[in-house]
């Protein structure tokens, strides 16, 4: 995906993954913020529409010229997973009345499904992005996405980044066609443009590059940002995924470069994994905004709050059956209830390019398209005292 075998392999999964919208929906032109904005509020630049789907094409095109080569054809982004597990999902008791929204709605527990991931490298003791794409299953609600109904998931998807790489959809294009050329430009196209990415000094590149520079010891034990908003009732919340690290067992030392699958193998053998899932409420419109993910909202005016525990049970999870199923399952932000839907320009991207891409990963891949259910939990991650007889 890029210029020789010296250039970041997470360019793509990086570029993709942000690209997979609130209360109060207006059109303003082109990179102008309305005054007197109001919290949870998205407004849409003119002209936002035919950017996006120009990304989508950018996108399918990728996956037409390059992605098809493989067999399977391979997800755009996030292709190396380490694991799929099983979790529970533990909303938080006594909750104030302004985060009881959506899953938060009251004290319950939710069965899950945890994908693990690298961005793009398929080597884990290179630098990279890590995502962490969590399903909760039994979700009752009205859903945002028009082609998924009847489904009954959540889906709260994560990297191991705070912030964003780019502001709006007006500049993710440039990005996105850089993105192009690496994947399917000859040589030297390949090299200029991976040169740039390298190189450049412009915010987007800046950003992207330290989004892919991380070189954990174990996906159980690093933290995990949603970097872009989402809706929480009337407001807007951004969401985190924090390990507890205290019981914790070290992470193996290791140069495989399937280390990463090797930590989580050997840590939930005897040991359960526990994060608290955390969110931070939208205060001020203007110095947090809904339609630029580059700036991290201010933990001081607006720290993060514990709604629920995830515990993922000591289990196994290594199985051909069981990593093929995790290989199948879509995850997309806009797999949500209408009190969480997604906010902002990137996640309005984010919806049309992963319908498109994974319906066609789906079909090329000639397996369905659909969301489990909790009847296919049991089947899923059978805990480590039964391990032996599989």
């Amino acid at each position: 995906m890029t210029p020789g075998t010296k250039s970041p392999q997470w360019i793509a999964a990086i570029l993709l993954l942000g690209l997979v919208g609130g209360c109060a929906r207006t059109t303003y032109p082109m990179n102008h913020q309305p005054p007197n904005i109001a919290l949870g509020e998205e407004y849409i630049p003119d002209g936002e529409e035919a950017e996006i789907d120009r990304i989508v094409a950018l996108h399918r095109d990728v996956q037409e010229k390059a992605d098809r080569k493989h067999t399977p054809v391979p997800r755009g982004q996030h292709a190396k997973q380490h694991g799929l597990v099983r979790a529970e999902f533990i909303v938080e008791p006594n909750l104030p009345a302004n985060l009881r929204h959506g899953v938060f709605s009251k004290p319950q527990r939710f069965q899950a499904l945890i994908r693990f991931s690298n961005g793009r490298s398929q080597n884990d003791n290179k630098p990279d992005a890590h995502g962490m794409a969590i399903k909760l299953l039994g979700v009752e609600g009205e859903r945002t996405l028009e082609t998924a109904t009847d489904a009954r998931t959540q889906d709260f998807i994560m990297i191991d980044h705070p912030v964003f790489f780019v502001k709006n959809v007006h500049d993710y294009v440039p990005l996105m066609e850089d993105f192009h050329r690496v994947a399917t430009g000859n040589l030297v196209t390949k090299g200029l443009t991976g040169l740039k990415i390298l190189l450049s000094q412009n915010y987007k590149y800046r950003i992207l590059r330290a989004t892919g520079s991380k070189r954990p010891d174990s996906p159980l034990q690093i933290r995990y940002w949603s970097t872009t908003p989402s809706r929480l009732g009337f407001g807007a919340m951004k969401f985190s995924a924090r390990p507890k690290l205290a019981e914790a067992p070290p992470a193996p030392k290791s140069t495989s470069k399937d280390k990463l699958r090797h930590a989580m193998s050997s840590h939930l053998k005897a040991h359960e994994a526990v994060f608290d899932f955390l969110v931070q409420l939208q205060t001020d419109p203007v110095t947090m905004p809904v339609e630029d993910p580059t700036v991290p909202w201010d933990e001081a005016a607006a720290p993060f709050i514990k709604v629920a525990t995830i515990r993922i049970p000591s289990q196994s999870f290594e199985s051909k059956e069981q990593m093929e199923f995790g290989e199948h399952l879509t995850f997309s932000p806009w797999h949500s209830v209408a009190d969480l839907r997604p906010l902002g320009g990137i996640n309005r991207t984010r919806k049309k390019v992963y319908e498109a891409i994974s319906a066609r990963r789906h079909e090329l891949n000639a397996v369905p398209m659909k969301e489990p259910s909790s009847s296919e939990i049991p089947s899923v991650g059978a805990d480590s005292s039964a391990s032996a007889e599989h």
